[in-house]
């Protein structure tokens, strides 16, 4: 079995490399940062890793009044007068990565506290 298992990464690993793709996941790793909230709006940085698939990003607020929405090929973005849901500091952003033919390849949805 171990050496089943030995030789199944092998394979893989010989695949990879003769045909030189690497495999990233989109929208792996997003964060938030949040500044200059005065109780009614934030600033709000978004990152993401980079993903050689990926050739744009759509960035937008859910809960911002007026519903906010950006492009980019990038792999961070500033949103400036983010504004949470009513009677809360909670705000809903998500990212959406895109391929060169304008399909989607992944979205994520960040629920952000603006009082971090």
């Amino acid at each position: 079995m171990k050496s089943l298992a030995l030789l199944a990464l092998l394979v893989l690993a010989v695949g990879v490399i003769s045909t030189n793709e690497a495999f990233a996941e989109p929208l792996e790793n997003v964060r938030t940062s949040v500044s200059n909230y005065d109780g009614d709006s934030a600033t709000v940085k978004i990152t993401w890793n980079s993903d050689d698939s990926a050739k744009n990003y759509k960035v937008g607020c859910v809960s911002c009044t007026p519903n906010v929405v950006e492009f980019t090929t990038g792999n961070s973005m500033t949103i400036h007068n983010v504004t949470p849901f009513p009677n809360g500091s909670f705000a809903l952003l998500y990212v959406i990565s895109y391929d060169s033919k304008d399909n989607i390849i992944t979205a994520k949805q960040l629920i952000v506290n603006l009082n971090q």
